[in-house]
């Protein structure tokens, strides 16, 4: 039997995986029924319930409850029921058979009682095998009919003989109305529900209000301005008004995710304790609306756009330039434009979603580029004269010493301190002198930022169950490497918060911290009071950890006492800049640590990579040829439609043709053969054949999985990871 699970962490997971894709699969049809049903049964209160879908010329059933209420504690009559339940899923009618082909045909709804039609219920009971007091059947339609919801009896404790109402017919064809819009979206890619169905849906199955006119805001305007655009994109909440001190009122066209609730809570630092729905049209000319008078008023300075700025600086050094600025007035990194320009590039970066921002000085200019999904995009070009004067500005915010222009310098900036729109980051400053002037690179570190839950990482069903297992081992070590930028750190962070319980201790050594999670001992490494990873392992060994995170294994002393680690009852895990996964275990060794150590404390290592994604809204479908064709036989055995990114893009990808990125994995799990071969120091090409012996999926396999999937383009694996040398 189909278990009814109406519970709020049921509906939160599953309405968070439906809603946010755009463009959803058939699998998700099971979770629009998973909810649809938990509503029918609880809002109807009804014995029995069943979902049927129109499949060809076909009806399925898709859905059977029975109500325990049926077999009063009797095992045998649960497990009748329970057989009953099953045989019907497994089942199909031809179309216009009994009730349900009727009201499928019709498009119109049936309602029976046993008063008003005791023939037609006593006809039921003989197929259902209990008695029917009460009938209600209604179609699941849009442009077409799906399907049919039908519902027998209303629980015995609820109604007088069991029968619904004409006020319950009403209800279930209100359920199934707002159900079969996203029913539709499910089964055809080419239906869009309007905004306004999808609002609704949200609101009934989370029976919160709905909001459908802006009239019927009312919003505190002093709240806005203080939480700020940003937050308010980022985490889709919008607040309308205070109802305490560290209380607020708020609008979202998702109040179930709870992961961007939590983040506009601590960034605001106020609790969200009413919540109300909008569909996203509406949210969107809620933004429109208020932020475009916000930038009319008196905070228009502190909301000066960055090429706002930038023309200031410009034309101040134009030859005819005859701005209220002067060049001269440029040139200190007290200048007031250099320090709003400053500022403007760090939040438009991080509105933007780089994870890099680079100063770079240039022959005749100064140039700023951020990297959006592992590509440098170019944002602006500055005169060569205000080089200095950012350089040296942005060498104040993170404490570095600006008369030093000879050698690298690596610092740290919280940019909580110099912005007023609420945005918490960190960034990781890099300084180096270059033939032009100094180049400045800053890391985006986002505080706020929560983990993600591993299956959203990219890891295949076959690779996540087994990291999964390789994780909750007690002891021995997992490695992950790959180049800079390539996830390692978002998967170990997943990882630890998967096994993060309250038994379990967890130290992390790291360098810098770049995520902050509850529950953790995290310690930051300062090499230049002599604080370094070697030094926090022998520390950590002597605090009783279960889990030891170490952010980068460097040199041969941090490497010997990591093993050592591995080898005394913890688990560790750390990174190491190789290419794949086979190279690991040479760099290990090439450290010092002895071969059989190696094998001894290996768990697995996963070498991971970012490919970026092709954008759903535009991607083009074709049928592979030749060498491409040929790619995709050897490495997954697999030949058939794949996607292109459009040449031209459209808006959600802003013209690019790709959007996001999804990671790719080569997980090597070790084993008495791969063991053998570490013991023997055979080379890496020859561990490589033994892992893929054993069923390690190689990065360029895994990249093709994901060219199949329709995630990502073959031209862009292959930009990544070359094809496999080894057969």
């Amino acid at each position: 039997m189909a278990s009814l699970s109406p519970t709020g962490t049921l509906r939160r997971s599953l309405l968070i995986k439906v809603i946010s894709k755009a463009v959803p699969s058939r699998e998700d049809v099971a979770s629009v029924i998973e909810l649809t049903a938990s509503k029918v049964v609880e809002a109807l209160q009804a014995q029995s319930m069943t979902l049927y879908l129109v499949e060809g010329t076909e009806i399925a059933f898709k859905h059977v409850y029975y109500s325990p209420s049926l077999w009063a504690g009797d095992p045998a009559k649960e497990k009748h029921f329970q057989e009953t339940a099953s045989k019907l899923l497994a089942m199909r009618l031809p179309t216009g058979t009994g009730n349900v082909g009727k009201v499928i045909q019709t498009g119109e709804p049936l309602f029976f009682s046993h008063s008003d039609n005791p023939q037609q219920m006593a006809s039921l009971a003989k197929t259902t095998g209990f008695e029917v007091k009460s009938m209600l059947t209604v179609p699941l339609k849009t442009t077409i009919t799906l399907g049919a919801i039908q519902v027998l009896n209303k629980e015995p404790a609820t109604a007088a003989n069991c029968e619904f109402t004409a006020k319950d017919l009403e209800l279930l064809k209100e359920v199934a109305e707002y159900s079969s819009a996203l029913i539709h979206r499910m089964v055809d890619p080419k239906f869009t529900p309007a905004a306004d169905d999808t609002a609704r849906f949200i609101s009934r199955l989370t029976d919160l209000p709905l909001v459908t006119r802006l009239e019927e805001i009312e919003v505190d305007e002093k709240l806005i301005e203080v939480t700020g655009d940003a937050i308010i994109r980022r985490e889709g909440v919008f607040p309308c008004k205070r109802l305490g001190p560290s209380s607020i009122a708020a609008l979202m066209t998702n109040p179930l995710d709870y992961a961007r609730r939590e983040a506009f809570s601590q960034a605001t630092e106020s609790s969200i304790d009413e919540v109300r729905v909008v569909s996203a049209t509406l949210f969107e000319a809620l933004l429109k609306k208020h932020f475009k008078e916000a930038k009319a008023g008196p905070a228009a300075t502190e909301d000066v756009d960055i090429s706002s700025v930038a023309e200031v600086i410009s034309t101040a050094y134009t030859e005819d330039g005859k701005g209220d600025i002067s060049a001269a007035d440029l040139e200190g990194e007290d200048s007031a434009p250099v320090i709003q320009l400053a500022n403007r590039i760090i939040e438009d970066a991080y509105v933007s979603g780089a994870s890099d921002i680079h100063i770079e000085p240039m022959e005749k200019d100064l140039l700023v580029r951020y990297r959006i999904d592992g590509l440098c995009q170019e944002k602006l070009r500055l005169p060569k004269q205000v080089t200095g004067a950012m350089v040296a500005r942005l060498k104040i915010m993170c404490n570095l010493d600006i008369s030093e222009r000879r050698l690298p310098q690596d610092g740290r900036i919280v940019f909580k301190k110099f912005t007023k729109k609420n945005i918490d980051i960190d960034l990781r400053v890099a300084t180096g002198p270059m033939n032009h002037g100094e180049k400045v690179v800053m890391r985006i570190l986002d505080k706020q930022k929560s983990t993600l839950p591993l299956p959203a990482l990219g890891f295949s069903e076959e690779n996540l169950a087994k990291y999964r297992d390789c994780i909750r081992q007690p002891y021995g070590m997992i490695l992950h490497c790959g180049p800079t930028g390539s996830g390692k750190s978002m998967t170990l962070y997943s990882a630890l918060s998967e096994v993060n319980t309250p038994d379990v201790n967890i130290q992390t050594a790291e360098d810098p911290i770049e995520y902050t999670l509850p529950g953790l001992n995290q310690m930051q490494m300062n090499r230049q009071i002599g604080l370094t990873f070697a030094r926090a392992l022998r520390c950590y060994l002597r605090m009783d950890p279960d889990i030891i995170l170490v952010g980068e294994i460097r040199d041969e002393e941090t490497a010997n006492i990591a093993v050592e680690a591995a080898l005394t009852g913890h688990l560790l895990v750390s990174t190491l800049h190789t290419n794949d996964a086979p190279s690991t275990v040479a760099r290990i060794g090439e450290m010092g640590v002895e071969p059989f150590n190696i094998s001894a404390s290996l768990i697995c290592v996963c070498a991971q990579r970012l490919l970026r994604r092709v954008c759903k809204g535009c991607k083009v479908p074709y049928e592979p040829q030749g060498r491409e064709k040929a790619l995709l036989e050897k490495a997954i055995g697999w030949s058939g439609q794949i996607f292109k990114a459009s040449q031209h893009g459209c808006p959600a990808c802003g013209g690019i043709g790709y959007k996001g990125r999804v990671g790719i994995h080569e997980l090597m799990t070790n084993s008495e053969e791969l063991t053998e071969a570490i013991n023997k120091e055979v080379e890496v090409a020859e561990l490589k054949r033994i892992a893929m012996k054993n069923g390690m999926k190689t990065l360029h396999q895994d990249s093709m999985l994901k060219v199949k999937q329709g995630l990502t383009t073959i031209e862009e694996a292959l930009a990544n990871v070359p094809p496999d040398l080894i057969t």
